[in-house]
């Protein structure tokens, strides 16, 4: 029974699940100004998997010239800038799909919660 009591130190669990780096993340994707970009992240808050037609059908609303490539270097953009695989891909059935990584979910959601609503 101890060893289990150890296992669940508060230290142990802080430094395992606690990330000190979301307030600078969360403040990162609040700050996203390419409408295309918000279109395309708005479309993906479910934390479902969306196909590439999907997500380009979505941000041909916002800018008409949108295709794979685009949307890819936008996923590898996104990627780069908040410096982790926030956008996973993956291939199914010879697709490409994309899905915001189930860490950021919920980090996301209160970004554009706040956007949208404009609180501070």
């Amino acid at each position: 029974m101890e060893n289990l009591n150890e296992r669940f130190e508060q230290s142990k669990l802080l430094k395992k699940y606690y990330k000190p780096d979301f307030s600078q993340l969360f403040n990162k994707i609040k700050d996203i100004k390419a409408p295309v970009k918000r279109e395309i992240l708005m479309g993906l808050l479910d934390g479902n998997w969306h196909s590439e037609l999907d997500l380009i059908r979505l941000a041909k609303k916002k800018q008409q010239y949108m295709g794979a490539v685009t949307l890819g270097t936008m996923v590898i953009s996104l990627n780069n800038s908040l410096k982790n695989d926030y956008v996973d891909r993956k291939i199914i059935d010879d697709k490409m799909y994309y899905k915001i990584s189930d860490n950021y979910v919920g980090l996301t959601r209160a970004a554009y919660n706040k956007f949208k609503y404009n609180v501070d």
